[in-house]
């Protein structure tokens, strides 16, 4: 993934998360901002930060700057990873919001799952292990379960602290 494929991905998890009229700004000239969006009735400016390292305060300063630009009245940051202290701090002093560890949809993982279950599922049908391949088709299909309950709390955790922190 590079920094333009995170963009689109962070838009599509903007759409996922209640944001509407999300809209990528474009290559360059951007003046800091990548998306636009709106949500009970605030239109956010949006920085994407790909990154391997923790995202530093010049993220943070990059979206204040392009708020006006776009007339927008609430910023946001998103990364892959997370924050430095300076950062967080300059955030908070401007209401920006910052959103950490907004990774890919992890459908490779699924899809490892889906064939382990269908591969289970032919053992089970077509071979005397059908106790083995029982088992196993149980175990993933708990494990895709799990993933997904933990996925949908972890996203009822950040819309909690989304809203309080936009309030």
């Amino acid at each position: 993934m590079n920094g333009k494929d995170y963009e689109r991905h962070a838009a599509s998890y903007l759409r996922s998360h209640g944001y509407r009229h999300v809209k990528l700004t474009g290559n360059s000239g951007d003046y800091g901002v990548d998306i636009t969006a709106t949500r009970h009735r605030h239109k956010y400016a949006v920085q994407c930060k790909y990154y391997s390292k923790p995202v530093g305060v010049s993220a943070v300063q990059q979206v204040v700057g392009g708020m006006a630009y776009y007339a927008c009245d609430r910023a946001m940051v998103i990364t892959n990873n997370s924050f430095t202290r300076q950062a967080r701090e300059l955030a908070e002093m401007n209401d920006v919001v910052l959103l950490e560890h907004i990774r890919s949809s992890g459908k490779l993982r699924r899809a490892l799952l889906t064939v382990l279950y269908f591969l289970s599922l032919s053992i089970f049908l077509f071979t005397e292990y059908a106790v083995i391949a029982g088992c196993v088709m149980g175990a993933s299909l708990m494990i895709l379960l799990f993933v997904f309950y933990l996925r949908r709390q972890a996203i009822k955790a950040q819309k909690i602290t989304q809203e309080c922190s936009t309030e």
